[in-house]
């Protein structure tokens, strides 16, 4: 019997803030909200976010005006502070069921923090093509936040 294999890919971004704010984007219900969601034309109708170790965060998002075709569930597996965040990643909707780890890591570096991503266990390359674009813009969102909050 052969099994699927399980992909990773990494990603990275350098942004001109402080780490804490970048940390911030992540755990910050508030903030999530305004970059999770790629598509502009989804909405985010549910995010909550429980910042601490073994706790996580809970989303509903999807095209308007429901905004409620995927849902994404994640556990902190690794939670230190302004440092690095290890999350176990559920990702459900009317197309898809993926499973997935994603290490962040925030580096200080001269004039703000360079962003670290590896996405691990996807179960296809198609799944994994769709989360790497899907990251991409949600690293673009984050940019975008960060300009937003100065």
């Amino acid at each position: 019997m052969t099994t699927a294999p399980f992909l990773s890919f990494d990603l990275d971004r350098t942004y001109p803030a402080p780490p804490e704010r970048v940390w911030a984007a992540f755990t910050r219900a508030d903030l999530l909200e305004r970059w999770v969601c790629p598509d502009p034309e989804w909405r985010v109708s549910t995010c909550e976010v429980d910042a601490r170790a073994g706790g996580g965060y809970r989303l509903r998002f999807g095209p308007r005006p429901a905004g409620d075709s995927y849902s994404e569930t994640a556990t902190f597996a690794v939670f230190e502070p302004v440092e690095r965040l290890v999350l176990d990643v559920f990702t459900a909707g009317e197309d898809m069921a993926e499973r997935s780890r994603c290490t962040v890591l925030l580096l200080p570096v001269e004039d703000g923090t360079r962003l670290e991503l590896t996405v691990e266990g996807l179960s296809g390359v198609e799944s994994a093509e769709h989360m790497r674009e899907g990251w991409q813009w949600c690293l673009e969102g984050i940019a975008a936040q960060l300009g937003d909050a100065e």
